[in-house]
């Protein structure tokens, strides 16, 4: 047995409306009054032509920390997201990862005070000393829907370009992409915290913050049983005619749902248009299937109760 509510909730209409056209192939990054930033690239799963700034309904304020360059991965790598434990193999992610190659240049979110800059091994700012290496976190000039600071961590960096203390400007230089502290292989680990800036308990999903590419939403949810608990690491497929993308609900209890969503799964990057969410079974037989409709620069939830 199966069932579902959904729902939406985004920007008004003149705020979507302001977007600029899309760009061709051949521009070149733009940065314009209203900050839209141009891109030329997509991946394989969205069409990635620009970031759209939104009213804060929604989280969905933050820049991406890699440039939006047609040569840089700068949406979160999709096989260890945010609450994965990727198949069971790895200690629950609390953050994102942004893959690309060693010096990548990385830059701030948001404007703000740099609270952290230098090494983890004597500050611990995670599980252990020296887990993130060189790291950076910024306390920022937004706070969160419930009120609480927010604050973001750029770990595993080469090297640092800023200092505690110091204040920063949106899009500002932070780093280089590295593998220090606990890393496998050179790449961005990029958490968005509420509250605390040293707590690694703090986090929260940084999907739920990124800016939206132009035209693009996304799918967030709560799989759930009869008795209203979260399925932990509940497989699902969310597919149009133009992308398949898997996901799995968030895998342990030490990761936090959003405290305005209460999410347990989220799907960013979308194109807007119609999709189909399946919930499979352990035995990979069908669970639930629905219809939903994503609309650009909007989230669209999903409640679904799973009886097995």
């Amino acid at each position: 047995m199966a069932l579902a509510i959904f729902w939406l909730a985004g920007l008004s209409q003149s705020a979507a409306q302001s977007e600029t056209a899309t760009p061709s192939v051949s521009e070149t990054i733009q940065q314009n009054p209203n900050r839209t930033d141009a891109i030329a690239k997509s991946d394989a799963d969205a069409t990635a032509t620009a970031i759209a700034l939104i009213e804060p309904k929604e989280h969905h304020l933050l820049r991406r920390p890699i440039q939006l360059d047609e040569d840089l991965v700068h949406w979160p790598d999709r096989t260890y997201p945010y609450g994965s434990t990727q198949w069971g193999t790895r200690p629950v992610h609390l953050g994102v990862e942004f893959v690309n190659p060693r010096d990548t240049p990385v830059y701030a979110s948001e404007s703000g005070k740099v609270v952290f800059a230098g090494s983890d091994s004597e500050t611990v700012l995670g599980p252990q000393a020296d887990y993130y290496g060189n790291v950076v976190v910024i306390v920022h000039d937004l706070l969160s829907l419930d009120g609480q600071p927010v604050f973001t961590l750029y770990g595993h960096l080469e090297r640092i370009n800023v200092s505690t203390g110091q204040a920063v400007e949106d899009g500002a230089l932070l780093g280089a992409i590295g593998s220090t502290g606990v890393a496998i292989g050179a790449h961005l680990h990029y958490e968005v915290r509420v509250e605390s800036p040293f707590d690694y308990r703090k986090t929260r999903n940084p999907e739920l913050w990124l800016q939206y590419y132009v035209n693009n939403g996304m799918v967030a949810g709560f799989i759930h049983d009869e008795y209203g608990e979260a399925i932990a690491e509940k497989r699902l497929i969310l597919r149009s005619d133009a992308l398949n993308r898997e996901a799995y609900t968030y895998g342990s209890e030490l990761v936090n749902r959003d405290p305005v969503w209460g999410e347990n799964f989220t799907v960013g990057d979308l194109p807007a248009g119609e999709y189909e969410i399946v919930v499979l079974k352990e035995s990979g037989a069908l669970a639930y299937r629905e219809n939903i409709q994503v609309e650009a620069y909007t989230t669209t939830f999903v409640d679904i109760e799973i009886s097995e």
